[in-house]
């Protein structure tokens, strides 16, 4: 067999590898019973055919390298761009507050700002560009994009109108269509890039004949169909940036191609007309969701609720997930002007400002500037692809992004200068595109499908604006030098593919295990369910998802085995314990994590107060400094403090507390009450009063405000009322008041009317029960 049908072999099998990639990864869908999170088979796709691409480089070098050399340095200028964004993710990566977790990313199935994820779309990319020595690549490429985006669009659609025949409902559908994408927005932001490509491959690199009616049929169809199902997301980012992206193509179209009024409005016009009428078709859906434009809501723990018995008190804390734009945006320019520390937000640490905090990090940072809030609220992402690139990444990777914008639209403006009509209408089109997907990123989050996407687009264009012909290099390929330099490289990148191939091996099957103890948890099978999850913590030791789901159910099982016997439960809840800690050593800075343990070593300190009391303070105080500004960890800090004897820390915090809410305009009877018993303790009985009065003032107005049974309010109604019972009892028994009794039997009887009414019968003492 000679050389030319080596190359030939080895060509056919790189092109087919990144084909697949990008027809497969916007099409692959896991529901969470299977692989226990709907991201993780697009990531798997993308690791390992990069993987496979960074094995088949170097070969493809020996047996073309003059070609090869020719095409990086007609693309140079683009292909440094990507390399120097891959640069900036490994210096922020070696300098990151949690190394591990920018390496492979911060969670389970949510890798799309990680440094592997990057390196495999340079790899991808860059692959794309060195490898292509002719046209029919490019049009492949395009009829690839074309072909899944517009399946991914017709499912969308069949979603939306038969949704009992096609189900891939997440926790994120909220009567909103989010295809085997998982959430709209991300369906949205895919659907912006993919839609506009497929006008260009239509108009611009295509054989097929517009003049031809099956042709014309065929692009309506396609094009309506994307558009409907970008207009049934319901996202407002991607679709106000497509129509910019849209009318500016159609306008370029106009002036540069073709001047036909009736064309423009058969190509252009039509298909916008039809995909408006088809999102208005009214659906069979019955199901009601959440309100249409929250982006997303609810997190996989968002079932999981914690009490912390401290005396007679209760605080629930349930961790959920809001993306408000404007909080987050806030919160991102305070980090910008700061750069505080984790845990010690009083301290800046300016050197983040070259290298920010690590990739996929923002989560860990955000809780410290947000404005004060009463609920507990997470963030992954800014929300601005430029805060989130600034705060992640810092000036390095702010400046890489830049240079990269820079350099495309420098390149399509010199092949706009030099170029005919038709090519014009291209360069501006990639223009467009480029600056449409700006815009929506300054609202949005970028994930695997569409930073995929993002980064053909960049791929695109460095090859339709590369310099034409080859360049001739002097390369001997029979030295020692270079034949040893081949051997080292192909050894390097067999060994990194091996090693990266297991790691994305284990994770998907650690998501197999995943899958299948949340399918055996749906079905009671809580035995099994518990022997997978612990086999899916093995294979993903670093999994916060994983984690929190072995939590919750260990959790609950020990509540139950606690019941009925004591050692058994000791033994289970060393064994939590002992996991957590392993997890904190690989992600030191999760919320779930640390409250997690917070909650397990307070449950260790109510069995051994003398051995965990310090260190059952120490992780509330830790807890209260990762999220600082929320209302709720730091009445959780003073009713602790209190329940262990602190008084004076207790009252302190409990002080703060009161102040965060005045400032931040919420209502916190806790607070209030944790004041009342330290003022008790401390034998204020007037102040104890004063401020148990408050906390009864605070609930009640709280419950006007929002009155259903599960309030928190109505735990703190019980308790103040309580309070104010032992106090005027205590009162009477001193002086004989007749009017202290009188107080004490209305409290008492306001507290008991509460307990009953709201279920907290239990925070009666047992003679007022």
């Amino acid at each position: 067999m000679g050389i030319d049908k080596y190359r030939k072999i080895i060509n056919i099998i790189n092109e087919s590898i990144y084909l697949f990639v990008v027809f497969s990864i916007p099409l692959v869908f896991s529901p969470e019973e299977f692989l226990g999170f709907y991201q993780l088979p697009k990531e798997f796709i993308l690791h390992f055919g990069a993987n496979l691409l960074l094995i088949l480089l170097p070969i493809i070098f020996i047996l073309n390298p003059h070609k090869l050399i020719s095409n990086i340095i007609n693309n140079r200028l683009i292909i440094f761009s990507i390399l120097f964004i891959l640069f900036s993710y490994a210096i922020s990566t070696l300098f990151s507050i949690s190394i591990l977790g920018s390496l492979w990313g911060r969670e389970y199935g949510m890798s799309g700002n990680s440094l592997q994820t990057f390196f495999s779309l340079s790899v991808i990319s860059i692959s794309i560009i060195i490898t292509n020595f002719d046209k029919s690549q490019i049009r492949r490429l395009f009829l690839a994009i074309f072909a899944s985006s517009t399946i991914v669009g017709s499912i969308g659609l069949m979603q939306n109108f038969f949704p009992d025949i096609f189900k891939t409902f997440t926790f994120y559908h909220q009567n909103r269509v989010v295809s085997t994408l998982g959430n709209p927005i991300y369906l949205g932001s895919y659907l912006l890039i993919s839609n506009l490509l497929s006008i260009i491959y239509f108009f611009g690199f295509s054989e097929i004949k517009i003049n031809n009616k099956y042709s014309i049929a065929l692009l309506i169809m396609a094009l309506s169909v994307q558009i409907s199902a970008i207009l049934l997301t319901l996202s407002r980012g991607p679709i106000i940036s497509f129509f910019i992206g849209y009318i500016g193509i159609t306008i370029a179209y106009f002036y540069l191609k073709d001047k036909s009024i009736k064309n423009l409005i058969i190509f252009f016009v039509v298909p916008v007309l039809i995909g408006i009428a088809i999102s208005n078709i009214p659906n069979n859906n019955e199901e009601k969701y959440f309100d249409a434009f929250v982006e997303r809501s609810g997190s996989i723990s968002k079932e999981l609720e914690l009490s912390i018995d401290v005396e007679s008190g209760v605080n629930i804390i349930s961790p959920n997930s809001f993306n408000y734009r404007g909080e987050n945006w806030i919160g991102a320019f305070r980090i910008l002007k700061g750069w505080p520390t984790v845990l010690d937000n009083s301290n800046s640490n300016y050197g983040r400002m070259f290298v920010g905090y690590g990739p996929d990090t923002y989560i860990y940072v955000y809780p410290i500037t947000v404005p004060i809030q009463e609920r507990i609220v997470i963030s992954a992402n800014a929300h601005n692809m430029f805060l989130n690139i600034l705060i992640e990444n810092g000036a390095i990777g702010f400046i890489s992004i830049i240079f990269l914008i820079l350099a495309i639209l420098n390149k399509l403006r010199y092949k706009f200068m030099n170029s005919d009509n038709s090519l014009k209408f291209i360069a501006i089109s990639f223009g467009v595109i480029i600056i449409s997907r700006l815009i929506e990123q300054t609202l949005g989050v970028a994930v695997i499908n569409d930073l995929l996407y993002f980064y053909l687009l960049v791929s695109l264009v460095a090859l339709f604006t590369k310099q034409k012909g080859e360049i001739k290099i002097n390369l001997n390929l029979e030295s020692a030098l270079v034949r040893n330099g081949f051997g080292i490289t192909i050894s390097i990148c067999i060994l990194l593919s091996t090693t990266l191939i297991i790691k994305d091996y284990n994770s998907t099957l650690s998501g197999f295990y995943f899958g299948k103890s949340i399918s055996q948890l749906n079905n009671s099978d809580i035995d099994n369910a518990v022997i997978n999850l612990d086999k899916a913590r093995e294979l993903n030791e670093r999994s916060e998802y994983i984690q929190t789901e072995l939590f919750k159910l260990s959790y609950k099982i020990y509540k139950y085995q606690n019941q009925r016997d004591s050692e058994v439960g000791a033994k289970l809840l060393a064994r939590i314990y002992s996991t957590l800690l392993s997890h904190e050593k690989l992600e030191p800075y999760s919320f779930n994590t640390q409250n997690f343990l917070t909650q397990t070593i307070w449950e260790l300190q109510l069995r051994e107060p003398e051995k965990f009391r310090e260190e059952s303070i120490g992780r509330y105080i830790r807890l209260r400094n990762l999220m600082p500004q929320y209302l709720i960890t730091q009445e959780i800090l003073s009713n602790v403090l209190v329940g262990v004897g602190e008084i004076e820390l207790g009252k302190e915090e409990a002080k703060i507390g009161i102040k965060m809410s005045e400032i931040g305009g919420f209502l916190t009877p806790q607070s209030w009450w944790v004041l009342g018993e330290a003022e008790k303790i401390n034998g204020n009985q007037d102040e104890a009063i004063k401020a148990f009065e408050e906390s009864i003032i605070a609930g009640t107005s709280q419950i006007e405000k929002d009155d259903y049974p599960e309030n928190r309010a109505y735990a703190f109604l019980v308790l103040a009322h309580q309070s104010l019972t032992l106090i005027y009892e205590s009162m009477h028994h001193s002086s004989s008041e007749p009017s202290h009794i009188e107080k004490a039997i209305f409290h008492l009887e306001k507290a008991q009317k509460y307990a009953y009414n709201s279920n907290n019968v239990l925070l009666l003492e047992r003679r007022f029960q």
